[in-house]
């Protein structure tokens, strides 16, 4: 038989395709060389903001604090990242443009990729600096030739073999790290993270596995029709453990026939049952309340919920608060403005208002933060709605002891001027019954007089005035 004919279809090389492979590996290589080059650009900018911040009479490390926190929230601005995201982009930066300069050759390079890159920072946090060479050496020799998942492996392994703390002390800090936090997600859906020991985080999972699959065990024994045991086992397994997971974390704990306390939490194990309902911020307007219409409620610190929902959470609340506002603006009423304590009614108003910290970028929830008199008190700023503004601690003392300036848009609006001359402006979170405020043509930008700096971190002071 011929060679021809036990040649295979499509086994000739296609131009096509040969030019699409060969186009994709240049295009990896560019996006490669640009996130090297992004990098370089913020190790620059951060090694040029501590090497001249601001001599504003401190200590030079308070100086060279917060001239980093100004330049983290300046490029975060300029990526459109959150300052979080920012801070990461900061230390790989400094580790790649500092200590693993290999690895950021190779990424420019088109070697490896930024996967890749983030892997052998991220494995070699916990080893000593005189290792980071050879960890850094023996890594890249295996991140050319392996996808990022199977990398992450790899790289653990190197890691683990390298590192000279036993896995039992590791083990040990990494417990101080547990944590848990929200991430919301679309469609009145959210995400909760549980960061903790791992035989903690298997136990817990096999233990809800296992209730969810005896619920359905139950529910098929003691159903006496058909169509009423397919209605109960008709979700898949996974929206049953999410049930399960839900009804545990929010139902009170069942104390001990004897009075006893089985918990190592002795405040979870007496609580009464009302402290551990569960009932969020929210702020639904009067028709949806009463039924009238079906318009959606704000759950704050996360956005719109449908008005079902908000009447059920309305309906679980011990408490309801009103807020009194002008019939004619909407503002709230208040009492004498040159008073440095807010009324509780305008303190709620401004909270209820902005919903979040007011610096560009900055989603920190009103709740955690403080009210801010963007006029200092001190130099005749009054304590009225528009003078106020909510800003979490981080931002606050940024705004004491920065070149950073701010000033009143009206309605709510606020416009920052960084130390580079950036212009940022951030307006209220309005619930669906107030609408976004426009944007007014800006006077020329006269910056509030400098408050003397604070010689501290740790203690800022929170007295007027601000």
């Amino acid at each position: 038989m011929s060679e021809a004919l036990l040649q295979l279809p499509g086994s000739a090389a296609d131009p096509v395709i040969t030019g699409c492979l060969t186009g994709l590996a240049a295009v990896q290589s560019s996006i490669g060389a640009a996130q090297a080059e992004q990098y370089r650009f913020i190790e620059t900018a951060r090694s040029h903001a501590i090497a001249t911040a601001d001599p504003m009479g401190r200590s030079r490390r308070i100086e060279e604090e917060f001239a980093l926190r100004s330049i983290t929230s300046e490029l975060a601005l300029a990526l459109r990242v959150h300052e979080r995201t920012m801070t990461g982009l900061i230390y790989e930066a400094k580790q790649l443009g500092t200590v693993f300069t290999k690895s950021l050759s190779a990424l420019a390079a088109g070697t490896v990729g930024q996967r890749h890159v983030r892997e052998i920072l991220a494995q070699a946090v916990t080893l000593p600096p005189e290792l980071h060479a050879r960890f850094e050496a023996e890594a890249l020799v295996q991140a050319a030739a392996q996808t990022p998942t199977a990398f992450r492996r790899t790289a653990a392994r190197i890691r683990e073999r390298l590192h000279p703390d036993s896995l039992t002390v590791r083990a040990a800090k990494g417990r101080a790290e547990r944590r848990l936090w929200f991430e919301p997600d679309a469609d009145g859906m959210a995400w909760l993270h549980l960061y903790l020991e791992a035989e903690k985080a298997i136990a817990i999972t096999e233990r809800i596995s296992h209730l969810a699959d005896q619920a359905q065990a139950e529910a098929l024994d003691s159903a006496e029709l058909p169509e009423t045991a397919a209605a109960l086992t008709s979700g898949p397994h996974a929206q049953l453990e999410a049930d399960i997971a839900a009804e545990l974390l929010l139902s009170p704990p069942a104390p001990p026939a004897d009075g006893a306390s089985t918990s190592q939490m002795p405040g979870l194990a007496f609580s009464r049952p009302e402290v551990f309902v569960a009932v969020p911020k929210l702020t639904i307007p009067y028709a949806t309340l009463i039924g009238q219409t079906d318009d959606p409620a704000e759950l704050h610190g996360y956005g719109p919920i449908d008005a079902d929902t908000a009447r059920r959470l309305v309906a679980a609340a011990p408490t309801l608060h009103r807020i009194l506002v002008d019939p004619v603006d909407g503002t709230p009423l208040q009492l004498d403005p040159r008073k440095y304590p807010l009324t509780k009614a305008l303190r709620r108003w401004i909270l209820y208002r902005d919903q979040i910290c007011r610096f560009p970028g900055c989603t920190r929830k009103a709740e955690r933060s403080e009210i801010d008199h963007t006029h200092p008190f001190g130099y005749d700023g009054l304590s009225e709605e528009d003078n106020l503004a909510v800003l979490c601690k981080k931002h606050h003392r940024l705004k004491h002891n920065s070149r950073w300036r701010v000033r009143q848009l009206g309605l709510g609006g606020l416009r920052w001027v960084s130390p580079a001359g950036g212009i940022y402006d951030t307006h209220p979170a309005p619930p669906s019954s107030r609408k976004p405020p426009g944007d007014p043509p800006a006077p020329p930008f006269e910056p509030p007089p400098l408050v003397e700096p604070v010689e501290t971190t740790t203690n800022f002071p929170d007295t007027p005035p601000f």
